[in-house]
């Protein structure tokens, strides 16, 4: 189910339309102008096609620019920040959540067909951005059709077909050996703990409460370690690093203030401009300004 904070990203939408059965979902929407940087947590596996316009989506490993026709598979337990490049264009997507149980159910249903030889070195990505083919253009326009029947909306075994058709056709692609390794990839276990996920995302933008999901720990339990490990609570250490990361780049690079910003894990240019000035006693711009030349 989509929990409350995509929710809350999707309601900003110009349009948006969601169906959702035993826990997976698919959504459409589209939005005809924004600026924003949205960053999310992503509970379970997404797949975002993207229909119209263009769309970057930033996660801990790499940049994806996804252009009208593209696709990209991100795996559960990612957090990434998804921005509309191009303003005054309209920009249309579908997505899809699958979970964990449902991808398990899916491999040993069709286990004879995903077996592979030998499986690729996928470990290192978090994502997996492919084109839409003529069949996968097919299966969205299918998919989109189920839209418009909000008054009769269609049954539950045909919704959850579509979830399996869609995983059929990437595994008898072109890529098929690829997605198959990155599927299998998924479904590994995560035991991440507190120090690598502090370290992989100290300048990601990332809250407490999402670093505590990334630990698979609760956010009580992820306060106490953090604080027996570091000394000191997970809000102000990292805010302490971020504004330190930001002083270095203003010092040792020409980059604007929102690039520092965004590059040093804060959200938007007016919150860093304001904690940094409470930090530094000066705004970004003139702490920048009284370094040496």
């Amino acid at each position: 189910m989509i929990d409350q904070e995509l929710r809350n990203y999707f309601e900003k939408a110009d349009e948006f339309k969601v169906l959702e059965i035993e826990s997976q979902s698919t959504v459409q929407f589209s939005i005809k102008d924004s600026k924003e940087r949205d960053r999310l947590f992503i509970k379970d596996h997404m797949l975002m096609f993207v229909l119209e316009g263009n769309q970057g989506v930033v996660t801990p490993n790499y940049f994806y620019k996804l252009e009208a026709g593209e696709c990209i598979f991100v795996k559960k337990g990612s957090v990434i920040v998804c921005e509309k490049l191009r303003t005054g264009k309209k920009l249309e997507c579908l997505l899809v959540f699958l979970t964990d149980d449902f991808l398990k159910n899916f491999i040993n249903e069709y286990k004879q067909m995903i077996a592979l030889p030998e499986l690729l070195d996928v470990n290192s990505l978090g994502a997996y951005q492919f084109y839409i083919d003529t069949w996968m253009n097919a299966y969205i326009n299918s998919v989109l059709s189920y839209f418009e029947l909000s008054n009769s909306p269609p049954a539950k075994e045909l919704i959850l077909h579509k979830f399996r058709e869609l995983l059929l056709l990437l595994i008898s692609g072109q890529e098929r050996s690829y997605f198959m390794s990155f599927l299998k990839e998924c479904l590994v276990e995560n035991n991440s703990n507190l120090d690598d996920v502090v370290k992989t995302n100290m300048y990601t933008s990332l809250n407490v409460d999402h670093l505590a999901r990334l630990s698979n720990l609760s956010l009580s339990q992820f306060k106490r370690e953090f604080k027996r490990r570091f000394k000191d609570s997970p809000a102000h250490w990292l805010r302490s690093k971020r504004l330190e990361h930001a002083s270095h780049l203003l010092v040792t690079t020409n980059k604007n203030i929102s690039e520092i910003c965004y590059e040093s894990g804060f959200n938007n240019t007016s919150h860093f401009c304001r904690v940094f000035n409470e930090n530094y006693k000066m705004s970004p711009l003139k702490f920048r300004q009284k370094i040496p030349a």
